[in-house]
């Protein structure tokens, strides 16, 4: 392996096409949206969107999506895992922000588009250890769009369409 320097975590910038520096963005700045109202979150999983199988079975997929937080009086995530539970379709948008800096503008929105919980977990009960208690809800979606922020959209562009059949 490498020296420090040579790996794309230590680098701090990079240098564009046209000889402009862009910094690079953290993954530590985020604010989550479910519908209007948005949610206080510690960690969000990976976004994911795969093709798989070939020609003419081909099948556009998008992995699971997992929000974890501290656990508090709030059964909001429990509430919605449980109407879904229950048989009832309550599908909603979830907005996964992505920040400049603490308390800062968004520089990147992704979009769940009418995601569900498939999961929520409580949080692990142990006397041994001192740990925050948490719980996760997993998000299954229809569709994924990527809505860079309004200063570097080209102008007249907007993001692409949902993709049909996926």
């Amino acid at each position: 392996m490498g020296d420090a320097g040579s790996s794309c975590c230590a680098v701090a910038s990079y240098e564009m096409p046209t000889g402009e520096v862009e910094p690079l963005l953290g993954t530590s700045n985020f604010r989550v949206v479910i519908g209007r109202r948005e949610v206080a979150v510690a960690q969000v999983t990976r976004l994911c969107s795969e093709t798989r199988g070939e020609e003419p079975d081909r099948r556009h997929a998008f992995e699971t999506v997992v929000l974890r937080r501290a656990l508090s009086r709030s059964t909001d995530f429990y509430d919605w895992r449980r109407t879904v539970a229950d048989g009832r379709d309550d599908r909603r948008d979830v907005s996964l922000e992505l920040l400049d800096g603490p308390g800062g503008r968004s520089v990147s929105t992704w979009r769940l588009v009418g995601a569900w919980p498939v999961r929520w977990s409580g949080p692990a009960l142990d006397a041994l250890v001192s740990e925050v208690a948490c719980e996760e809800l997993e998000l299954a979606f229809d569709d994924l769009a990527w809505l860079p922020a309004e200063s570097q959209r080209p102008p007249g562009r907007r993001s692409r369409p949902p993709i049909q059949g996926a």
